[in-house]
């Protein structure tokens, strides 16, 4: 199978520095994979040990098909 690119967002559940109050902070990935599942292992393995609460909120196939280094 082919890798390709997924745009994953995350949203994010972390404390605002000067209040303390808990922010609701969203944020896209780009991740490489071959589908919706596996992009999703690779997510939660990335982010096992984050103290704080965060999820996914979808996962979509980039257009993106190649990154050059």
């Amino acid at each position: 199978m082919d890798d390709k690119f997924f745009v994953t967002k995350l949203t994010f559940n972390l404390p605002d520095e000067n209040t303390g109050k808990m922010k609701k902070i969203r944020e896209e990935k780009l991740v490489k994979g071959y589908s919706v599942t596996d992009v999703e292992a690779k997510v939660t393995e990335k982010y096992k040990n984050f103290s704080q609460e965060w999820r996914i909120t979808s996962v979509s196939e980039s257009k993106i098909d190649e990154v050059f280094q």
